[in-house]
């Protein structure tokens, strides 16, 4: 436990150390009227910072303490000599222990900060500049957390509890239809600037893996979106290669807020993206389906254009397709049990075939006379298991579909 305070201790110093490099930092949300708060120089904070936290060492007991009783793994619990199993177990995971702390320690800063009633703007400026560092060069410790922690700065209201609440709907045991009132949240003007400038400093950062875990959950709340700037900043990386993957996935989420963004995104994919990413947008064309059925059906369309995993991936949302728009499914259905890929067609067997006998159930499409037609080994057995059910169901059809493959050089029988 001294080992691993002493490296939570250093990795905090240089934090702050490199926070305050990019100070003045932004004023805490909640001031007092005709008290203006005054922001110590960069080197007051740095040192402040770290002497708090060289008192505080019960408090660093207390956190990692707490982490250790609700995270320590059983083969630890069912030691015969726990101690020396437990100080074992702190040696091995010294990085994720020492990322919990820094963690809890910004927010609690933060919380103290962001206190509505007494606000600590000692700790506010603590807490940005820790913040800060960890976004720069520490930010395994802030990944899963840190939008919740952007949130909180945001909403000017302190960490550690719910923000916004999820509206309620059919989709809740409890809802009785008559329920339509939905929290209003409202961002905190001063809130919203200090959180845009941390977000200004994490897009700055080279490779960084923050925004690709926050993103997502920025684009997915309406209440962010503008304040935060997410257009301007969707924007300045549309053309940046690296940055591909972050774009495709907040597309579902950005269709519900900017749809032309999403837009324009899902055209310059499907234009100059490479493999990669059309496979990456063309697994994403189920939900975008369900959001937008004019993008989902650009997706499509180009996705079964092409000779690889993309056209495969793409198939599958053909089943969706049919319940918002049964022309436009039986168009494409045609298209893939035409496709030269195999594996197009037989995804289409397993997950569209279905939907499209009933659609059309005699056939007159002539999507079975294909499928039948390319006699394809792994999907023969369900092909011709769907034409008998047809001719079950409708004779003539049956003998029609004899009667088109014969006169294409294929004897079929529908019974032995």
């Amino acid at each position: 436990m001294a080992l691993l305070w002493e490296i939570s201790h250093d990795l905090l110093t240089e934090l702050v150390q490199i926070g305050i490099t990019h100070a003045p930092f932004p004023p805490p949300p909640h001031l007092f009227e005709g008290i203006p708060v005054i922001e110590p120089a960069p080197d007051t904070i740095a040192q402040q910072a770290i002497t708090v936290d060289v008192l505080d060492k019960a408090g660093f007991k207390r956190i990692i303490a707490s982490y250790l009783e609700t995270e320590r793994p059983d083969h630890v619990r069912r030691a015969i000599d726990e101690e020396r199993a437990l100080n074992k177990y702190v040696l091995e995971t010294q990085d994720i222990l020492a990322d919990h702390f820094l963690k809890e320690r910004i927010t609690e800063w933060l919380r103290a900060g962001l206190d509505e009633i007494t606000p600590d703007s000692d700790r506010w400026f603590w807490g940005m500049a820790l913040f800060t560092g960890a976004c720069i060069l520490r930010p395994s410790c802030i990944q899963e957390d840190g939008f919740h922690l952007l949130e909180s700065i945001a909403l000017g209201r302190p960490p550690g509890r719910w923000q916004t609440r999820v509206a309620s709907g059919p989709h809740h045991l409890d809802w009785n239809g008559m329920e339509s009132d939905e929290e209003t949240v409202e961002i905190h003007i001063d809130g919203a600037i200090a959180a845009a400038w941390l977000l200004d400093i994490v897009d700055s950062v080279e490779n960084s893996p923050l925004p690709e875990a926050w993103w997502t959950e920025l684009v997915n709340r309406s209440h962010l979106y503008v304040p935060l700037r997410m257009g301007e900043r969707i924007e300045m990386r549309f053309t940046d290669a690296e940055w591909s993957s972050i774009l495709i996935q907040i597309i579902p989420h950005l269709l519900r807020i900017d749809t032309s963004q999403a837009e324009a995104i899902v055209n310059k994919i499907l234009a100059s993206g490479g493999e990669k990413e059309r496979i990456e947008i063309a697994s994403l064309a189920e939900r975008i389906v369900s959001e937008s059925i004019q993008i989902g059906k650009l997706i499509i369309d180009a996705s079964i254009d092409e000779e690889n995993d993309a056209a495969v991936i793409a198939t599958s949302a053909l089943s969706i397709l049919a319940h918002h728009d049964p022309t436009a499914f039986m168009a494409r259905a045609m298209k893939v049990s035409q496709h030269r890929n195999p594996r197009v067609r037989r995804r289409f067997v397993d997950s569209g075939l279905r939907m499209a006998m009933q659609i059309d159930p005699i056939d007159e499409k002539g999507i079975l006379v294909n499928l039948i037609e390319f006699n394809d080994e792994n999907s023969r057995v369900r092909v011709e298991r769907f034409a008998k059910e047809m001719a079950q169901m409708n004779p003539d059809a049956g003998i029609t579909l004899v009667d088109r493959l014969a006169k294409i050089g294929i004897e079929f029988r529908l019974s032995e």
